[in-house]
């Protein structure tokens, strides 16, 4: 235990460096008063509260569907100074005419921003400003459904038929019309196409697409699909292409020889490999396909890309500025995260987040005041920033026995000293937890989060005895039942979470209560195929998707339906769901009855039905186990220059909130030297 508290020793004096929610400079102190509301969040308070933040950390116009500006009387539109050049030389139209019908206004958190400037961004955070946005946007809290690219939309036939009504006058950055050919053409030329899409992801699987005039469509399914608007929200700018331009690349329209000639010729393999690489607005072979995000891309060499303001993005403020409000985003290539946070560090970027760790917090508050940038930390909205688990369907029937028996899984939970790994990892900042959904959540219970969380390796050791997991030989580890060494080896790959440092004090723990666990770190490549294959004893991940936005449509961790990589602690039930118990493994009838009472919560129409079953299921999680928790909530720095504002300090950072996405970057403005 001695090197624990080495370490804990080591990182109070680094912490000493710094002090939570202090530091903070005069102009961002400045900038704070002016927000509407903003609530500081003491540590203390953070982990009453489980980590969650109180609504009040943000307008309430941001939990609201957007006003129009005929709304509020806005009948003159102001572009920026940098687009007055072309309009004059007739190279674009007025600002009016570039802007929808009637426009949305974003009302910033703090002030009315101002046009230009260049913010110099990682390669990795790019689309933390340029966001790729679709037809609905998350809330802040990652639970509601607001408009945003789509005027609104609306259900019928219980739910199996989805109307999308879109903005009419919005436009790609080309100034060409979106309308609802842009999503009749990914449907039915890109997702069901086979050659480009081989395998339909289940949500699609016998849907259709109806086209109801310029500015409306429906979507159309087999089965009830009242959370489809969730997978609108969260990930839905894919789901339209410019038809007008991507049908020259697409042999339902263009003569397939000349395309496959046209592939050879740049030395691509085929037509769909062209087409793929036309579509693809981030590679060095770009061929100007327009988009609809804030910026576009205007040049690119392998260490370095600039974009410039999209002239036709759908967005004003509440004094009929077009928004964004900055002019050019140049965006840095580094090979390493460690470069990363040494730039970030010294003050060479506006706005970073992507690749740091918790670990570097302190770094980063060490240095901010004397280079110019500020440091918010930012909760990571995950159910755990390390989720382990166990192979239930080991191939080893031994350890298959060993992990499918609950009391195994309850006695390593209880072995693992979470308010430790939070003083060490966390600087006392996460919150320990068992696996389930975070706080925010309709579908969140405290007692979810206790579940088997207390350190007690007293009761650990008792129900490992129990399950006759003993030392035969008195070298100290526990035997399996068969009398060969209880030899179990994690594999796993690191990235965005302390994931390293809780291994080797979680493996530390197992071993003091007799159970032997060797760490294997892999290739991310390598993790992939074991983790589909179903030959690893253990993984790990972070455990993502457990804001209302995802939960209830990929509830992945607590129920065997993603054919993905992450959660990979029950891979042959997962192939006995997707392939309708051909392949794969018969589950037992209690994972059979978690499928049941996920097929409820997503076909459900009545929201109390859906609360109900998501409960069972993280009820069942509790009760059983199928992956353990260790901190949840985890604290994520993220760099803000001084000069550029409207920032929330505070907001979730993860996949289920985009990142910056419900924060309204297109509202952030730069103001050097100011």
């Amino acid at each position: 235990m001695g090197f624990r508290f080495d370490l804990i020793a080591a990182l109070l004096v680094v912490g000493a460096l710094f002090c939570w929610g202090c530091g903070e400079n005069e102009s961002h102190s400045a900038q704070r008063e002016k927000a509407e509301v903003v609530i500081p969040i003491a540590a203390d308070e953070r982990a009453l509260s489980g980590g969650d933040i109180p609504v009040e950390a943000w307008p309430e116009s941001w939990f609201q569907p957007p006003r129009r500006a005929s709304q509020i009387g806005l009948t003159e539109f102001k572009q920026s100074p940098l687009l007055d050049s072309l309009v004059a030389a007739g190279e674009l139209p007025p600002v009016v005419e570039r802007l929808p019908d009637d426009p949305i206004v974003v009302y910033p958190i703090n002030e009315i921003g101002r046009h230009g400037g260049t913010a110099r961004l990682f390669y990795a955070g790019e689309q933390l400003i340029n966001v790729p946005e679709g037809a609905l946007r998350p809330g802040p809290q990652m639970r509601l459904n607001l408009p945003n690219f789509a005027q609104k939309v609306e259900y019928s036939d219980d739910a199996k038929s989805l109307r999308v009504f879109l903005r009419p006058g919005h436009k790609w950055s080309d100034g060409h019309p979106i309308t609802a050919d842009d999503y009749l053409f990914w449907f039915n030329h890109v997702l069901m196409n086979k050659e480009l899409t081989p395998v339909v992801e289940a949500r699609f699987k016998g849907a259709r697409i109806e086209k109801h005039g310029d500015y409306s469509f429906s979507y159309h399914f087999p089965q009830s699909m009242p959370l489809f608007v969730n997978h609108l929200a969260h990930n839905s700018s894919r789901l339209a292409m410019p038809a007008h331009f991507m049908r020259r690349y697409h042999p339902a329209f263009t003569d397939e020889a000349q395309l496959e000639s046209e592939a050879e010729e740049l030395g691509l393999q085929d037509w769909r490999v062209y087409f793929q690489a036309v579509n693809n607005t981030r590679d060095l072979l770009y061929f100007g396909r327009p988009v609809d995000t804030a910026y576009v891309l205007v040049s690119r060499t392998s260490t370095r890309s600039s974009l410039r303001r999209n002239p036709y993005y759908p967005k004003v403020d509440p004094e009929g500025n077009q928004l964004p409000y900055i002019d050019y985003l140049e965006v840095q290539r580094v090979d390493t995260p460690e470069i990363m946070t040494a730039r970030a560090a010294t003050g060479q970027i506006d706005f970073a987040g992507r690749q740091f760790m918790t670990a570097d917090i302190p770094l980063f508050k060490r240095f901010e005041e004397s280079n110019g940038y500020s440091t918010y930390v930012w909760p990571r909205p995950y159910g755990s920033d390390v989720v382990l688990q166990f192979n239930l369907n080991h191939p080893d029937i031994v350890l298959r026995e060993i992990f499918q028996d609950v009391r195994f899984r309850r006695a390593m939970s209880l072995a693992i000293n979470r308010s430790e790994i939070n003083d060490i990892a966390y600087f006392g900042h996460g919150v320990p937890r068992q696996l389930t959904v975070v706080p925010s959540s309709q579908y969140f219970e405290p007692e979810f989060a206790r579940a088997y969380a207390a350190f007690d390796p007293q009761k650990a050791q008792a129900l490992l005895d129990e399950m006759n997991l003993v030392d035969r030989d008195g070298d100290g580890s526990r035997d399996r039942p068969d009398g060969k060494p209880l030899q179990i080896t994690i594999e796993y790959m690191e990235g965005e979470t302390p994931k390293q440092i809780t291994l080797d004090l979680v493996t530390a723990y197992w071993r003091e209560v007799g159970v032997n666990v060797n760490l294997k770190q892999i290739s991310g490549t390598l993790q992939r195929i074991r983790a589909r294959a179903g030959i690893m004893d253990m993984t790990i991940w972070h455990a993502d998707r457990n804001a209302d936005i995802l939960f209830p449509i990929e509830p992945y961790w607590y129920v065997p339906v993603n054919q993905g990589w992450e959660q990979s602690q029950w891979s042959s039930w997962t192939r006995w769901y997707f392939t309708d118990g051909t392949r794969g493994e018969e589950p037992p009838e209690e994972i059979k009855e978690l499928i049941e009472w996920w097929e409820t919560l997503r076909r459900a129409t009545d929201e109390q039905v859906r609360v109900e079953m998501g409960k069972k299921i993280l009820r069942s999680q509790a009760e059983n186990l199928w992956a353990l928790g260790v901190i949840g909530l985890g604290p994520h720095p993220i760099v803000v220059s001084n000069d550029l504002r409207n920032v929330p300090h505070y907001g979730y950072w993860g996949w289920d909130s985009r990142w910056s996405w419900p924060y309204f970057p297109e509202t952030w403005y730069l103001q050097r030297g100011g």
